[in-house]
Formats: C-alpha cells, structure tokens, sequence
C-alpha cells in the first residue's frame, strides 16, 4: 500500500498565495477610496490643472509668481471658505451645479470664466489639445443660464467674445467698447465672456499676463487667497465611508482591526490538529439502538432486571451450537445445559442467579459466568 498523499499546496504556497491576496484587496480599497484625487490631471480639460491651450494652469501659476496665493478647492466644504473664487466650466457643466455653489457663495467674490472653444486631445500627447472650432454663444452662456442672463457676441475676425445682460454692469471692456468682464449688479459674481482673457494660450505673452492681472486687481482678488475650483471637473475629495476608514481619527481603528483579522487567521492555521466535526445527536444502525436502549434503562434505574432475558438469549444460542433434542424446553432443556459442564456451576444456577440480581453488580457477576460458560460449552460441541 502507498503511503499518505502529499497535500496539494505547500505551506508557504498558501502563505504566499494568501498574503499577496491581502496585499491586493487592500490596494484595491485604497485605490477605489482614492480614484478621484488619483485620476490624471493633465487630460486637456478647461481647468487650474491643465497646461493645455485652454486650461488654466498659467493663470495659477502667474498668481504665485506675483506674489499672490492659489489654492485649489477639491470638496464642497471649502467653497464656502475661499473669499475669491474662479469657476472654469467647461461646455458640458451642469447649470444646477454652478447654480448650487453660488448660492452657497452669498456674499463671496466668485468669477465664471465662460468656455469658448471645442478641442481634441492629440493622440500622441493626450495632455495637450487641438481646437477644431468655437462654441456656440448660446451654448457657452448655458453653465450659468439659472443664475444669470447672458448674451455672448463673437466678433467676425480674431477678437475676443463679449457679452451683455439686462442685470450685467461692465468692468472691462475692449477698444471698441464692448464688455469683455461684467458683473452681476445683485451679488459679487463676475462673468468674463472670453476664457483667452485667463487661459493659458492666453497669458503666452506679457501683454496677455498683463491684462489678466490688472482685471484681477481691479476685481479685487489680489487682497486675499485667489481659489481654483476642480469639483466641476471631477477631481474633487468627496468624503465616503471606505476613504474615512484610511484617515484620521479612524485610521488606528482600521489598523487594529486588520491585525485582529491577522492574529485571527494566524491562530486558525497553527491550532492543534484538525477541526473537530460536530457529532450527530442520534447516531445509525443497531449499535444505536443498543446504545439508547441501555441509556433508558439506566435512567430508569431498571437494569439489573434484565438477566433473565439475557440468560435466556445464551440458553438458546447453547442449545443451538451443542444440538439439543428439538422437543426440550422449560426445565428439561435446563437439566440438558446442566449436564454439559459437570465440573462447572449448572445452567440454571447461574440463570436463578442472573434473573434474581438485586443491583447492577451482581447482575454483571451472573452475566459474566453465563458468558464464560457459553465459551466452555460451545468450544467443546463445534
């Protein structure tokens, strides 16, 4: 015969299987809590992070260099703490969500600088754009169409846009008059109708940079912090249960609950012998019924009444094996049994003794001869 089988999987296999399952199930968490903030900033998109022709990553960085201070806001909570604000939808931006943060923004400087152009990322280097026409008017004035009326002009040549509205007071304008940055006469919003005013493609040259930090400045923003919004664009810190898990205050908590799970399957895998399978409450068969049996009579305190049944099973099984006459019974067949031990106890002695047991201790005595004397007489017939 063979020996044992080798288990399939070593030991340290498993050890190496499991612990690079922990490893990526937890970066899966931290990645899945983290995909917003983790997403690629430089795609193209008209925003404070992007340094393509149409992005705003110039105008941050201009800031900075002038002594100014840029903050980017990437939660909800911080919009209400930003004294200036600049809003950069882009041409799909949903009304209701420019709508919801200036209503927040009551009694806060905000600026909205409307899209104008419609680009595709170059393939070969996706954070950089090519524009393959301009906006519709109508369209670029649809991000802040519940909060204002506006009206977009776009010249013939190369001009920038302007704008007008019946609630819109001019506060800057071009050579010809028109007003490229208005305000709103009831709140401190501010809408700039043409983005080239404060993109990047914009403030290529010094006069451009120049101009967007005079329009700044006579808006005001150069007294306190001047914040970008990325929540328009995705890139906001949405708070979630799965990212609190990761963060303080309940970050120790996670930690202790992963070396519980750690000193759990630890103490799993080296507990001493295998695991104990639970026992069924009836068990199968004769040896069951034999079982329940003897345990009723011994909760019934009746045990030592059965000898004379038992005496009568070995007084039939004798009479079988040593081939008693077919026709005795009672004490003839008794007087028979007696004679094939002479120098023995008789049968019925022991029988008398085993059917009369007062307790369960000489009903086992009794029980023991009669067994014994089963052996001797059926070992001396066969």
């Amino acid at each position: 015969m063979s020996g044992a089988s080798a288990p399939t999987f070593a030991t340290r296999t498993m050890l190496i299987l499991v612990a690079l399952a922990t490893v990526g199930f937890l970066s899966f968490l931290l990645l899945f809590a983290y995909a917003d903030e983790l997403r690629p900033a430089q795609n193209g998109g008209t925003h404070a992070l992007s340094t393509s022709a149409v992005g705003f990553a110039g105008l941050a960085d201009l800031v900075q260099r002038t002594g100014g201070e840029a903050r980017f806001v990437r939660s909800e909570a911080e919009i209400d703490e930003a004294s200036f604000l600049i809003l950069t939808p882009a041409p799909g931006t949903d009304p209701a969500a420019i709508k919801r943060i200036l209503d927040r923004r009551q009694g806060l400087s905000t600026l909205v600088i409307l899209p104008k152009w419609l680009t595709m990322p170059l393939p070969e280097k996706p954070q950089w754009v090519r524009t393959v026409g301009t906006i519709p008017g109508e369209t670029a004035a649809l991000p802040i169409s519940e909060v204002v009326k506006v009206t977009l002009q776009t010249p013939s040549g190369k001009g920038l846009r302007t704008l007008s509205g019946p609630e819109l007071e001019q506060v800057t304008a071009d050579a010809e008059g028109g007003t490229l940055v208005a305000s709103h006469e009831d709140s401190l919003l501010t809408v700039v109708a043409d983005p080239d005013l404060f993109d990047n493609q914009g403030l290529a040259t010094r006069e451009g940079a120049e101009r967007a930090m005079r329009i700044l400045d006579d808006l005001g923003a150069g007294e306190d912090a001047i914040a970008f919004d990325l929540t328009l664009h995705d890139f906001g810190r949405n708070p979630n249960l799965l990212k609190l898990a990761f963060e303080a205050p309940f970050l120790p908590l996670t930690l202790c609950v992963l070396v519980a799970a750690l000193l759990a399957g630890w103490h799993a895998m080296l507990r001493f012998g295998p695991a104990a399978l639970p026992q069924r409450g009836l068990a199968f068969g004769k040896s069951a019924l034999a079982d329940n049996g003897a345990a009723l009579l011994r909760l019934a305190r009746r045990r030592h009444r059965t000898g004379a049944r038992y005496a009568a099973l070995v007084r039939e099984t004798a009479a079988s094996a040593t081939g008693a006459p077919p026709g005795l019974s009672g004490d003839a067949l008794d007087r028979y049994l007696d004679r094939l031990d002479p120098a023995g106890e008789p049968f019925s002695s022991m029988a008398a003794r085993a059917a009369d047991a007062p307790d369960t201790r000489r009903l086992l005595d009794a029980a023991r001869d009669l067994y014994q004397w089963k052996r001797t007489v059926t070992r001396e017939h066969r």
